[in-house]
């Protein structure tokens, strides 16, 4: 079955599953995510450890199309009938806003600070061995109960310290202050992804949204945007619009 654009819309990771790009209709891409149009019988098909939204075509394609745009007022243009371009302003209702791109916007952006903390994590894991995350519950174990009772018989952490020319004393206590160094790396970790979590929920408006972008994602808002946040103004001699400040565009994620 072809994908169409009547199909329901899937966000996610497209390297984690290279299939849907495949099978799908790509209609955008944002802060490392792709938009696809997919057929319902490929959604059966995808692994459930992988993590996507889902929306209906229309809420997929308004969100898409309206990602980021504060204005209430878009041009469009027609050709009449002797075959003249014409420029109309559409107006584009606050429903649209508030049903579809708001939520939109939030959703991705919120898998996209998952995504992120997810691969922090794996980064934080990688510093075991694939054996040494195996036998991390029993060395743990081992190691508070010795150092609570030296005369604790051990079946594993007398071997690796023997093996790193440490007392067992030793290579408990290093077990222990590694386990606090990891747990408060984790809890860390953990913290700041609610955090930005957080604010990602806060937000009530596509303008809110586009600050968050700015601000944390380094994907710098409209110029409209930054003159009516003050973080743009106007050249008086060139009519360029310039920023206060410097802006970053290749400064990545901010969190």
């Amino acid at each position: 079955m072809i994908s169409t654009t009547s199909n329901d819309v899937i966000v996610l990771d497209v390297e984690k599953y290279p299939q849907v790009g495949e099978w799908g209709i790509l209609i955008g891409t944002y802060l490392g995510l792709e938009a696809y149009h997919l057929a319902d019988e490929y959604f059966k098909t995808i692994p459930q450890h992988i993590t996507y939204l889902r929306y209906d075509s229309k809420s997929g394609i308004m969100g898409d199309r309206y990602w980021s745009e504060i204005r209430f007022q878009k041009s469009t243009y027609g050709v009449n009938e002797e075959g003249t371009t014409n420029k109309e302003k559409e107006t584009i209702p606050d429903t649209i806003y508030s049903d579809y791109v708001i939520p939109y916007m939030k959703d991705v952006i919120t898998l996209a600070i998952q995504e992120e903390f997810e691969h922090r994590h794996n980064v934080l894991l990688t510093k075991f061995s694939t054996l040494e995350e195996a036998t991390w519950v029993d060395q743990i174990c081992e190691a508070t109960a010795y150092i609570a009772d030296n005369s604790f018989e051990t079946k594993l952490i007398h071997s690796l310290a023997e093996v790193r020319d440490l007392t067992t004393l030793e290579f408990a206590t290093k077990i222990v202050d590694k386990q606090t160094e990891f747990k408060t790396q984790l809890y860390d970790l953990a913290v700041a992804e609610q955090k930005m979590i957080h604010i990602v929920t806060g937000c009530t408006t596509v303008r809110d949204l586009n600050v968050v972008l700015e601000d944390y994602f380094s994907i710098a808002m409209s110029n409209a945007q930054c003159l009516e946040y003050g973080r743009c103004t106007t050249n008086e001699e060139t009519g360029n619009i310039e920023r206060k400040e410097t802006f970053d565009y290749s400064g990545g994620y901010k969190f």
